[in-house]
């Protein structure tokens, strides 16, 4: 993950750039965790498959390793585009509006991609949780195919709108700092948090709703995966 500046002691007038959470996981990084566990399944799988000659996970192995190759593109794509646009979080920690359009454009471009399967893979996260962590061939498949899938739309979103997964990333961390800064201030005796510069708390009261699906709420809460895997395409 791209390292982020310490936060400077000098004054609150000085904002570091924002780092993210050190504790909990978001929902996307959940998902992406329990995606790649089913990787490890799927490695097990194709090892039964060449002992016990069973046709059909044959098959299956065979569409995997297609995805493997599928896999080897995006992470091209991924450090081509951190070689052409070179990114390192600014000193003064603000986002800036243009480069806030440009993270919520690749959310939702990616979002439109994923979203298709989605309802499929939560359904199927269900069903293993309820039998105890059981995942069955067919879950194995949808989540690979889930996880590269999802991986391959961010890196295409990221290439359109030419901007390197690090930037992304930050900026997400960023945003939804600012928002949850909002979002507790009223809460919170101290009021909003000081380290937050306050451009970035303009743009989290200017794009409240998409940062709220961003951060797992509103209508669309599975769009907060967006972030999430894309932490799994990180150098």
């Amino acid at each position: 993950m791209t390292d982020i500046p310490p936060s400077s002691s000098s004054s609150p007038e000085e904002p570091a750039s924002p780092a993210p959470p050190k504790k909990g996981m978001s929902t996307g990084v959940k998902v992406a965790i329990g995606c790649g566990v089913l990787v490890v399944v799927v490695v097990v799988g194709i090892v039964i498959a060449s002992i016990a000659g069973g046709m059909f996970l044959r098959r299956k192995a065979q569409e995997w390793s297609g995805d493997i190759e599928g896999q080897a593109e995006t992470s091209a794509v991924i450090d081509r585009l951190e070689t052409d646009y070179p990114f390192s979080p600014p000193a003064d920690g603000v986002v800036g509006p243009a480069r806030a359009e440009r993270f919520l454009a690749v959310t939702d471009l990616a979002w439109r991609k994923i979203e298709p399967e989605w309802d499929d893979l939560e359904e199927r996260g269900r069903e293993i949780g309820d039998r105890g962590g059981e995942a069955s061939v067919g879950d194995v498949i949808a989540g690979v195919r889930g996880l590269t899938h999802a991986r391959t739309a961010i890196a295409e979103a990221l290439d359109e709108h030419e901007m390197p997964v690090s930037e992304y990333v930050w900026v997400g961390f960023a945003l939804t700092r600012a928002y949850r800064a909002l979002e507790e201030s009223g809460r919170s005796p101290q009021g909003i948090d000081r380290a937050v510069p306050q451009a970035n708390l303009d743009l989290a009261a200017r794009y409240r709703d998409e940062l709220l699906e961003i951060s797992g709420g509103g209508p669309t809460p599975g769009k907060s995966s967006v972030l999430g895997l894309a932490m799994t395409l990180e150098r």
